[in-house]
């Protein structure tokens, strides 16, 4: 009898051991699939090659269509010259402005490059301090919120 208490106590501690490496493999596989979703814009706006790119997630077909049309209106009506890649995705991070933002991409220019991040944007332009770059800050901080840090790096 104690010998099949030992076989069976030595089998319910493998199956313990197998259980929680299967969890630990499980768990760091969420946190590194987490980790990978911050590193990553959620939104991303880049003006070049005389087309406009929208890429990422919205919360609503409205700031979608609001975006895309901004996108083709900047371009004078060629919607074909606009890429957009957005999902709309109830997790994506809000919008307070979408008519901020579809003001910014008509005051965009050729090279400038947004992302936004759950608490952070940037905007890359040529020149930070000029005056149409400091209207695009203003513009971003409106349609992000208060609660989102907004800067300005120049493009390389």
């Amino acid at each position: 009898m104690p010998k099949r208490i030992k076989i069976l106590a030595a089998s319910i501690a493998c199956v313990a051991i197998l259980a929680a490496g299967i969890a630990w493999r499980l768990i760091a596989a969420g946190e590194a699939q987490a980790s990978a979703a911050r590193a990553s814009p959620s939104l991303e706006i880049r003006w070049h090659g005389g087309g406009i790119v929208l890429q990422g997630m919205v919360r609503d077909a409205v700031t979608q269509q609001a975006l895309a049309a901004s996108a083709a209106a900047r371009l004078g009506g060629e919607s074909e010259q606009v890429i957009d890649w957005l999902d709309i995705t109830p997790a994506a991070p809000p919008v307070a402005d979408p008519a901020a933002l579809a003001r910014l991409i008509l005051l965009g220019q050729e090279g400038w490059h947004l992302q936004r991040r759950p608490t952070e944007g940037w905007l890359a332009v040529q020149f930070p301090a000029d005056e149409r770059s400091l209207q695009a800050k203003t513009l971003l901080q409106a349609a992000f919120g208060p609660g989102v840090s907004i800067r300005l790096v120049q493009l390389p």
